[in-house]
C-alpha cells in the first residue's frame, strides 16, 4: 500500500485528510510539527508528503530544505498563504505543486494520483475471501455466511467485495461511484445508500451481527460485533 506522510498542526483538517486518503487505499501517517516529520521520515518509508507551510517551531519550506537529501519523492504543500511569492519559493524547493487552503479533500486527492496511481490491491488476489463467519468465492461470486447461501445482485457483491477489501476502514462514496458506477457523486444521488441498505438487510437476515455502515463524511464500512463472555 503506497504511504503518504501529512504534516498539519490542525488537527481537525488533519483527521479530515487522513480518513478521506485512507478511505481511498492509501496509508497515511500524520504529525504536527516539523521535528515529529523528521523523525518520521528518518525511521519509515514514504511515497509522498503532504506538507503545510505554516508549522509550529519551523515552517514547512525550512523543512523541505532539511529533508530534500533523505527525501526524494514528490511534496505537495498546502497553505492559505497566497501571495505569488510563497507559490515560487515552495516550487523552487522542489516541491510539485502548491494548494491553496481551504482545500476540497477530493482536489488533493486529484492531485496526489498524478504521482501516486492507485494500486490494485495484488495482480492475482486470493479467489476465496474470508471475514469471521463469512466466505466469498471472487470468481464464481459465491457467498456463504454461518454456513447459509447468500443471494446477491451483482451490484450488492461488488460492494460488498470492496468493503471486505477494505474491512475496518470506511470506503468513500466518492471511490465507489468511480468505480463502480462509473460516474462522479454529485452530493445527492442515494444510488450506494440503497445497495448498502439491502447488503445489511440481507447479511443480518442470517446474522445480525454483521453491519454495513454508514460512517458520517466518510462513507461505508462493513463491520462485525463479535459476542463477548459475560462475566460470572
Amino acid at each position: 500500500m503506497q504511504q503518504i506522510l501529512l504534516i498539519e498542526d490542525d488537527l481537525e483538517l488533519s483527521r479530515l485528510v487522513v480518513d478521506f486518503l485512507q478511505s481511498e487505499g492509501y496509508q497515511v501517517s500524520s504529525c504536527g510539527n516539523a521535528l515529529k516529520a523528521k523523525k518520521l521520515i528518518l525511521a519509515q518509508r514514504f511515497d509522498l508528503i503532504v506538507c503545510d507551510v505554516m508549522l509550529p517551531g519551523s515552517s514547512g519550506f525550512d523543512l523541505v530544505k532539511q529533508i530534500r537529501q533523505q527525501f526524494k519523492g514528490p511534496i505537495l504543500f498546502m497553505t492559505a498563504q497566497t501571495s505569488v511569492g510563497s507559490v515560487l519559493q515552495g516550487l523552487e524547493l522542489g516541491a510539485q505543486d502548491y494548494l491553496l487552503k481551504p482545500l476540497d479533500p477530493r482536489i488533493l486527492l486529484a492531485k496526489i494520483r498524478i504521482f501516486l496511481p492507485p494500486e490494485h490491491a495484488s495482480a492475482d488476489p486470493q479467489p476465496l475471501l474470508k471475514q469471521h463467519n463469512l466466505t466469498v468465492d471472487r470468481v464464481s461470486g459465491h457467498v456463504v455466511l454461518a454456513g447459509q447461501d447468500i443471494c446477491l445482485t451483482n451490484a450488492e457483491l461488488q460492494l460488498l467485495l470492496t468493503l471486505l477489501d477494505n474491512y475496518g476502514v470506511a470506503v468513500s462514496r466518492e471511490r465507489l461511484f468511480r468505480e463502480q458506477l462509473t460516474r462522479e457523486y454529485d452530493g445527492t444521488d442515494r444510488t450506494m445508500d440503497g445497495r448498502a441498505s439491502r447488503l445489511r438487510r440481507k447479511l443480518q437476515a442470517v446474522d445480525e451481527r454483521w453491519n454495513v455502515q454508514v460512517v458520517w463524511g466518510r462513507g461505508y464500512r462493513i463491520s462485525y460485533a463479535e459476542a463477548t463472555e459475560s462475566q460470572p
